[in-house]
């Protein structure tokens, strides 16, 4: 309702009193620091912030934090493209019939494992540097058709993370180490780049680049704990949906039986609002075929942000490890004065099965490659093994290629025996775990749909990442404090884990949590830039409103804007008049401020 009145008022051209009164509610200053889509969404709809200078602003601190300073490394591309779409999205948005989707010109950063059509999808690979796929992943394409700007890659653990044992998180042969901004000391020991904190993985880059500020959203993959972890490590809000929620097309896999894409983001709220614009079905996955069930899949999960969300729910609690005792008994007090009852529970485990993942890897990395020009020289498994031993020059395989070459002495043809293992390791680890879980949620009477039945299981951190992974259930962890580690202090999160397409009641559990508690701390490697903030007002940008604003508008009188999002248009009737020297001199930092 604010915007609509805010949009019709500044259409008065010369009422002076009418703006003024709507002057009082229209923000008068944009913070880049800890922004949310709703805060960026009213900045651009106020004209106060352009979606170009947005793009600006981050890039700006990807070049003070990520490329200089501390060198986080969180960007593996940088898409040279992303200030003028922005631009172009800019001189579109007050167009009428322009369609404005939930992320229109708020910039988001990819896991470099999800394809564009405009950019490289390597992996981390050094063999899949200038691999840049045929079209984008469904994904891709519906966070562009809901107006988000991707503005580059995210670094990750070398292929999610699946190439050989001791494989070291946030590193990859083509994108290097990322580091944790929390603290980004190297390692001495041993001293091989890595960092000392581990900012996690696979998706470390995502988690990096959220945490630091350096991006509005970012999504991150997971087949077993890679956005869960990365986002806990980092401070951030993580959801692993329920796969089947979300399409896997055009993301490079470790297996299509765990895969899925997922937020990672500073809120709750940024998180669902991304959740609802990738869910849904896509007719090239069949696992998405779920999402036209009635109830399954939403557009729009915002509804789901209840501040009252754990009021009468039910939270079963394992036990959680004893250097987390502290922020776990806070978290379950807390949640107990929000109106919840906490049980404690035993352990929800199963008897894992072996080599579900490397068959799948070898089945779908080469399903992947196939989706690839014929020309690229990378077409299977196999090539990319024999390209990482030929050029061991360019640091293909720093820590060697194990997990690979298992997955690709598999035989994955129908019948042979390692297929029909897999068959029965598969069905046994999709039974097993889905019985412990819904076992633990269904209560002491072990009946689902009763009154004793749990709202969800609260872990520490990630928690039981593996259980809830092979079920292909989903979980949400989200900052809670911190805890000393080395000296310092580093984010300590917890998570909501529960049924499968129980992403509403999560989002109800982990908002409540996350709004009456605040856990999320801002990392001391990656603080405010003087760039950060823009004033109403401000036109030559130098971080305050003063007399040389006024002059300078002045000097335009009479004159038409250059846009939408000219300075010296205050009241956004596309020209300069006498009323916005006035309203920049009532917007003047000073006491007085002379025309």
């Amino acid at each position: 309702m604010k915007r609509k009145i805010l949009a019709t008022a500044m259409a008065l051209v010369g009422n002076v009193a009418a703006f003024n009164a709507l002057a009082q509610t229209a923000p008068k200053q944009f913070s880049l620091i800890e922004a949310t889509v709703p805060q960026i969404q009213e900045a651009f709809q106020s004209r106060l912030l352009s979606a170009e200078q947005l793009i600006n602003m981050y890039l700006a601190r990807v070049a003070a934090y990520d490329d200089g300073g501390p060198k986080l490394n969180s960007y593996m591309y940088v898409n040279p493209q992303a200030a003028a779409t922005a631009k172009a999205m800019d001189d579109a948005r007050f167009v009428p019939g322009t369609p404005i989707g939930p992320l229109y010109g708020v910039p988001i950063l990819l896991k470099d494992i999800i394809d564009t059509d405009d950019m490289p999808t390597t992996g981390g690979a050094v063999a899949l540097r200038d691999s840049i796929p045929l079209d984008d992943a469904f994904i891709t394409k519906k966070l562009r058709d809901a107006g988000a700007i991707i503005i580059g890659k995210a670094t990750l653990t070398e292929f999610a993370n699946f190439i050989s044992n001791g494989f070291v998180s946030g590193y990859s042969g083509l994108g290097g180490y990322g580091y944790n901004p929390y603290d980004t000391r190297p390692s001495t020991n041993p001293a091989d780049g890595r960092p000392l904190l581990n900012p996690s993985g696979s998706s470390s880059g995502s988690g990096i680049a959220a945490a630091a500020n350096m991006v509005a959203l970012t999504i991150g993959t997971e087949t077993s704990g890679s956005i869960l972890s990365p986002a806990n490590a980092n401070g951030i809000v993580g959801i692993k949906p329920t796969v089947g929620l979300v399409s896997r097309d055009g993301i490079i896999p470790i297996t299509a039986d765990q895969d899925t894409a997922g937020p990672m983001t500073r809120t709750v709220t940024d998180a669902a609002i991304v959740l609802g614009v990738i869910a849904g079905y896509d007719p090239t996955d069949p696992a998405t075929l779920e999402c036209l069930e009635p109830g399954n899949c939403f557009n729009d999960y915002t509804p789901f942000l209840k501040a009252d969300g754990l009021a009468g729910a039910r939270i079963a609690v394992p036990p959680f490890p004893n250097n987390r005792a502290d922020i776990m008994n806070a978290a379950i007090a807390k949640m107990e004065e929000l109106g919840a009852t906490v049980v404690r529970i035993p352990a929800v485990t199963f008897q894992n099965t072996p080599g579900v993942l490397n068959y799948g890897q070898k089945r779908d990395v080469n399903l992947y490659f196939d989706s690839l020009p014929d020309s690229f020289p990378i077409q299977s498994l196999a090539d990319l093994i024999a390209y990482n031993a030929a050029n061991t020059d360019l640091n293909t395989i720093k820590y060697g290629q194990t997990t690979f070459i298992a997955s690709n002495n598999l035989d994955i043809s129908p019948g042979s025996a390692d297929t029909l293992t897999y068959q029965t390791n598969y069905v046994n680890g999709i039974t097993r775990s889905r019985t412990a879980i819904n076992n633990a949620l269904n209560g002491p009477d072990g009946e689902e749909g009763t009154a004793d039945d749990f709202d969800a299981i609260f872990y520490s951190g990630s928690g039981s990442a593996g259980t809830w992974a092979r079920a292909g259930y989903p979980s949400i962890v989200i900052p809670y404090g911190s805890v000393i580690s080395n000296g310092v202090p580093i984010p300590a999160g917890v998570s909501f884990a529960g049924r499968r397409f129980g992403e509403p009641r999560l989002i109800e559990l982990s908002y409540a949590l996350e709004q009456a508690t605040k856990g999320r701390f801002l990392p001391p490697s990656a603080p405010a830039l003087p760039t950060d903030v823009v004033l109403r007002g401000d036109i030559d940008g130098d971080g305050k409103v003063n007399s040389k604003d006024v002059t300078a508008a002045s000097r335009r009188l009479n004159q038409s804007a250059t846009g939408p999002y000219d300075k010296a248009d205050i009241d956004g009737d596309g020209k300069i008049t006498a009323l916005d020297t006035r309203l920049i001199t009532n917007l003047c930092t000073k006491p007085r401020c002379a025309l």
